[in-house]
């Protein structure tokens, strides 16, 4: 999507496997279809798979796209079979991914034929799902996604998997279900959902099996699916059920769209013990955690340590485009850290509970998007004695031997507050201690969007809690008390967003 066409066979297995090359990275889940309406970017024989090229592409990103899938077809070898080789050579394992149904409009990928040629698979004006995007005049469109509850639709999609899985030694299929999650029946056969795609995931299942008997070894099966098992379940994704039939070998808990390091990874671990599913943690995207654009490698660390702390067989980065195109390359070593609890330990690490990262996008629209976890900020703090609001903050960390020692170079804690007059009484706890206000250093705060020099009083209270043992390892309760507030002011006080930074020496100092 990035490479100005024609893309070569090298330029195409460095962008695969070149980075990833002598780091910890022991594997690799591609993406071998475009956004939106799943055009294989590979050679298929499925008629109705074929795009529909319009006269003009609709983005210079999908322009780049679909000459470059031109130039892969027109190859004398096919790069994906040696790619795929290369892979294996390296010791690595090649799984093929696919989104279960992407709604991405033509910015982001064509049409196929299929998509083209039957309207009425779509669900358009009936959608299930109580959120929709609007476009740029605030009129929502009808749901671009397909509706699984129609046979044709459930068989189209089964075919990809089927031309995919036996054209190409792939060691397994990955579905994407939070792309994009709750679009897939209308309304009048959501009620049969669950139970559609439960038979659906038994049927794929059995189809990978097939191939895999033909085949001589075995073909793995993947998810990825929301962050929370009640997201999950709300949401109409059985994974109870997929995990105690044996139907997924890998089950990836994540967010929506940004970085976190609060996903509750061991109830999931719980609920795979003793099954043949193992589960990986994914923190990391494009962007966030907060304003923070692409994600700090600080925070993906935080968010891997919590993962590894409970206890995921391995961890799974995803959409780490922004550090591809803009050659951020000290981002790469984020490869050779996080594959391992002991090697992202003792690194710097930014734990950062926030709202969600862009809350620009017409899809959200003060809306919770059934794909996120639950968010604990923004949170208005109400005034009065307490217990005003409390922010749990999950930190892997050995404070106390990092300390010992002699390599715990800092901790610091770091509080965007909203709408401050200047004339607030404040009282902090951390872990039921007392910090001091008046320790705090102020400052406008960066993290909320329409600051403008800090003139509507969106400020950060920065707090070094490096002496003290107010941090610990496990969960932190973070207690925020607004005490006094002057009535003449109409915004509420917000806690927008907490931080806590933790630093390392290299060597004991």
């Amino acid at each position: 999507m990035w490479i100005a066409p024609p893309v070569s066979l090298d330029q195409f297995s460095h962008e695969i496997l070149g980075v990833t090359e002598g780091t910890q990275v022991d594997g690799i889940v591609h993406h071998m279809f475009t956004c939106g309406d799943c055009v294989p970017l590979f050679h298929c024989d499925i008629a109705d798979a074929e795009p529909v090229m319009p006269e003009a592409l609709a983005s210079c990103h999908v322009w780049r796209c679909m000459h470059n899938r031109a130039a892969l077809l027109e190859m004398p070898e096919d790069p994906w079979q040696i790619v795929i080789a290369a892979a294996h050579a390296q010791g690595k394992p090649f799984w093929g991914s696919m989104r279960f149904n992407d709604g991405h409009p033509p910015e982001y990928g064509p049409r196929s034929r299929f998509g083209v040629e039957h309207p009425e698979c779509f669900i358009g004006d009936d959608c299930a799902a109580g959120i929709h995007a609007p476009g740029p005049d605030g009129v929502v469109p009808p749901c671009r996604h397909l509706n699984f509850a129609l046979p044709v639709v459930r068989e189209h999609r089964k075919a990809l998997i089927a031309g995919l899985c036996s054209r190409y030694e792939v060691d397994g299929f990955e579905w994407d279900f939070t792309r994009d999650n709750c679009h897939n029946f209308t309304k009048a056969d959501a009620g049969n959902g669950v139970a559609i795609l439960n038979d659906y995931m038994r049927e794929i299942r059995k189809l990978l099996d097939d191939i895999a008997e033909q085949r001589g070894r075995p073909l793995g099966f993947g998810v990825r699916v929301p962050g929370t098992l009640e997201v999950c379940k709300e949401t109409g994704l059985d994974v109870e059920t997929w995990i105690r039939e044996g139907l997924v070998n890998m089950l990836t808990p994540t967010v929506y769209y940004d970085t976190t390091c609060e996903l509750p990874y061991r109830t999931f671990v719980e609920l795979a013990r003793g099954t043949a599913t193992k589960i990986y943690g994914n923190v990391s995207e494009g962007v966030g955690p907060g304003r923070f654009r692409p994600p700090p490698r600080e925070a993906v660390r935080a968010g891997v340590a919590n993962a590894w702390r409970d206890g995921v067989d391995g961890v799974n980065i995803f959409n780490f485009h922004h550090h591809i195109v803009d050659n951020r390359i000290d981002d790469m070593v984020l490869y050779s850290e996080c594959g391992d609890p002991a090697t992202v330990a003792r690194k710097d690490k930014l734990y950062m509970v926030a709202g969600v990262a862009v809350p620009s996008q017409s899809r959200f629209f003060g809306m919770d998007y059934e794909t996120w976890h639950p968010r604990q900020v923004p949170v208005d703090v109400p005034k009065g004695d307490g217990p005003g609001v409390m922010v749990r903050v999950p930190i892997s960390d050995d404070i106390e031997a990092a300390r010992r020692d002699r390599v715990l170079a800092s901790i610091v804690l770091r509080l965007d507050l909203l709408n401050m007059t200047g004339h607030e009484k404040l009282r902090l706890l951390v872990n039921g201690k007392e910090v001091l206000i008046n320790s705090a250093k102020w400052g406008a705060s960066k993290q909320y969007p329409f600051n403008w020099n800090g003139m509507h009083g969106d400020m950060e209270a920065t707090f070094d809690l490096t002496g003290g043992d107010w941090i610990q390892e496990g969960d932190n309760e973070v207690n925020l008390i607004l005490l006094e507030r002057p009535d003449d002011i109409a915004p509420p006080f917000t806690l927008y967003t907490v931080r806590l930074e933790i630093n390392y020496n290299i060597l004991p100092m």
